[in-house]
């Protein structure tokens, strides 16, 4: 499996590509396409039919996808091959039947959730990377360590998860980035098994995929997708047996996240204020769990978040205002495993926040956990893009 990237000469200053996966015959979208200068970053990326535009001067240009591994090139040839990481499932089509069976095996499965997933409390390590990419800017995280895996009884008695961590490495322009642990929150809380409730099962339809083989013939790939928006589906691998589910994937789209993750009224004003417009706002994010004495517990979880929008950079009824476009791409992953090492720091909390509230009041835990893991959190700072890490500093109080 390979993805082919197509470059055509545009003019002098700009040349037009088209990301294409080779094994799949379909376009990449929301990859990242930058060059790199000492921290400064300027980049474009793919849309969703894969085309891409580069149009500012490069020595070495980096191609990166969480799906594939990243490319550096000093030349855009013809064709560029990216190595796929691992094989995702492809998206398969099935007919409007839907077969009784799948709800049934749904609804056992949120019945039997609290005996099957992190029936205890656990400790495993775990290796966090995150990669922000905008139009002129890079951002990399790298934390690993000691991770404290509550109940799922717990979590839902507010308990939260936990991190002592023996390694943080933050890759940025100089030394005012801190680090990031926004999109762990959003694998650990807000994945595509945790959303999983009644009313995910009501809002979409099901279908078995015929065409998915493993070894083990109780384990099936049951795809969803919903009628209301169509970006909104992914699929489930489940084992028919116990009825638990071992890997899913969820995307959303524009409109799917329009509407349930931003304000309308928030949204409105913005509109009215500075012109705001949302071209693409992708979600996609995959777990796959490990089954530990008969227990799941999550393995890995790969997140990605693409935004591309437009602003004025003034008052809408501003004279002389300019339109201004750019895009956000965050990537990250997480793998856990387990463990019997005893941790070398302290631990922080993994809170829970509510991100797309209007109004969110912080709790004084909350407060004091975000200060000491901008303030007191041991790190270590090189340039975006280096190999070759600074030595280690400590922010002052």
């Amino acid at each position: 499996m390979a993805a082919l990237c197509v470059v055509y000469a545009l003019s002098s200053n700009a040349q037009r590509g088209i990301l294409w996966d080779k094994d799949n015959q379909l376009p990449i979208s929301h990859a990242s396409i930058y060059t790199n200068q000492g921290g400064n970053v300027l980049a474009t990326s793919s849309d969703e039919n894969g085309s891409f535009t580069v149009s500012f001067p490069f020595r070495e240009l980096t191609v990166s996808h969480i799906n594939y591994e990243q490319q550096q090139i000093s030349h855009l040839k013809d064709t560029i091959f990216l190595k796929p990481k691992y094989e995702l499932l492809p998206e398969v089509v099935v007919n409007n039947s839907e077969p009784q069976w799948i709800r049934k095996k749904l609804r056992t499965f949120l019945e039997n959730k609290g005996t099957l997933y992190q029936t205890a409390d656990s400790q495993m390590r775990y290796e966090y990377n995150k990669t922000n990419v905008g139009d002129s800017s890079g951002y990399a995280f790298q934390s690993k360590g000691l991770m404290y895996i509550p109940s799922t009884a717990h979590i839902q008695k507010d308990s939260m998860y936990r991190i002592s961590p023996d390694l943080n490495i933050i890759q940025y322009k100089d030394t005012t980035a801190g680090p990031d642990f926004y999109d762990m929150q959003l694998m650990l809380y807000e994945n595509a098994v945790t959303e999983l409730d009644s009313k995910f099962i009501k809002r979409h339809r099901f279908g078995e995929n015929k065409e998915y083989d493993n070894d083990n013939r109780s384990i099936v790939q049951i795809n969803f997708w919903s009628e209301r928006f169509k970006e909104d589906k992914g699929y489930i691998l489940m084992d028919t047996t116990t009825c638990a589910i071992i890997e899913a994937r969820h995307t959303t789209g524009l409109t799917y996240n329009l509407n349930h993750k931003m304000n309308s009224f928030v949204l409105s004003v913005a509109k009215l204020a500075i012109g705001l417009e949302y071209e693409d706002w992708t979600i996609d994010n995959t777990i796959r769990f490990q089954n530990i004495n008969g227990i799941y517990y999550p393995q890995s979880v790969t997140f990605k978040y693409f935004e591309k929008r437009s602003n004025y950079n003034k008052l809408a009824s501003a004279k002389h205002k300019q339109l201004i476009q750019y895009f956000v791409n965050r990537e990250a992953s997480l793998a856990l495993s387990p463990t019997q090492d005893a941790p070398t720091s302290r631990f922080y909390d993994v809170p829970h926040e509510i991100h797309w509230a209007i109004i969110y009041t912080e709790s004084k835990r909350h407060a004091r956990n975000r200060v000491a893991i901008q303030k007191e959190m041991p790190r270590h700072y090189k340039l975006f893009g280096e190999t070759q890490a600074t030595i280690p500093k400590l922010p002052s109080n």
